[in-house]
């Protein structure tokens, strides 16, 4: 699923209060579907390069939730 932060103000909120989504995914990402795919991308490429280091930038690079994932 595709969401615009532009557009999504409109539905976002009705969303989150019926359960479709547990939280606003412009705040914190999805540590199960996304999570997995960094969690993925990560060891890929620390095969490569033992020593790489990773970060997330925006909003997102402050969630708690993904610090443990890189």
């Amino acid at each position: 699923m595709g969401l615009s932060r532009d557009d999504a103000g409109r539905f976002l909120g009705t969303y989150v209060e019926k359960g479709i989504f547990d939280r606003d995914p412009f705040v914190t990402l999805d540590v199960e579907g996304v999570g997995e795919l960094i969690t993925i991308a990560a060891g890929a490429g620390r095969g490569v390069r033992p020593g790489l280091k990773l970060g997330i930038c925006g909003e997102h690079g402050g969630d708690p939730a993904l610090g443990r994932l890189l």
